[in-house]
């Protein structure tokens, strides 16, 4: 594990930084197009949001199988991927379906990943800052949407095109962190 470096649920190996500033620029564009287009019909939010958690569940998945790590966090990243990936479906199979399902779909996943993030920031000392900012933002994110849910698409579009904007620029922060470090 010493050739492997912390950056919140998604840990790399200093060859593949590049994995976690994928993420980062999956999440930015992701909170750039939600926050340029607020006023999309819900049928393309869904469908948007649903792309960008099936391509972060799958990437967590294939990092968890892939790179060796304690049982428990192969475990987290699997299941966090896992999530993020049915998160997806719900909003790819219904995308049109209702503003409290896209919610509740999106919601799910910020606060798992939130979770996440915090129990690698106990877990592990490397990285520790990175993955406790990536946790408490994860977590307020998915607290602030689950905790209105009549909120209308537009505040949707806004409040999860923020969050995942965030996150998307520390993971490419984090990510080129990385490569710096063992460069």
């Amino acid at each position: 594990m010493a050739n492997e470096v912390s950056a919140g649920v998604v840990t790399a190996q200093p060859s593949r930084w590049w994995v976690v500033c994928l993420l980062g620029l999956i999440s930015i564009a992701a909170g750039v197009l939600a926050i340029a287009y607020p006023d999309i019909t819900l049928l393309v939010l869904g469908l948007f949001f649903g792309v960008t958690l099936m391509l972060i569940g799958a990437t967590w998945i294939v990092v968890g199988a892939e790179e060796t790590a304690a049982p428990g966090i192969q475990t987290l990243r699997i299941v966090v991927g896992v999530l993020a990936t049915l998160a997806g479906m719900v909003c790819l199979v219904r995308p049109g379906a209702s503003v409290l399902a896209l919610l509740v779909a999106v919601s799910l996943w910020f606060i798992v990943t939130g979770i996440a993030d915090l129990a690698r920031a106990v877990a592990e000392p490397t990285g520790r800052v990175f993955s406790a900012v990536l946790g408490l933002l994860g977590i307020a994110v998915g607290v602030i949407l689950v905790g209105d849910p009549d909120i209308g698409l537009e505040t949707l579009a806004l409040l999860a095109g923020l969050g995942f904007l965030v996150r998307g620029t520390l993971e490419l922060a984090i990510g080129i962190w990385i490569k710096v470090q063992h460069a």
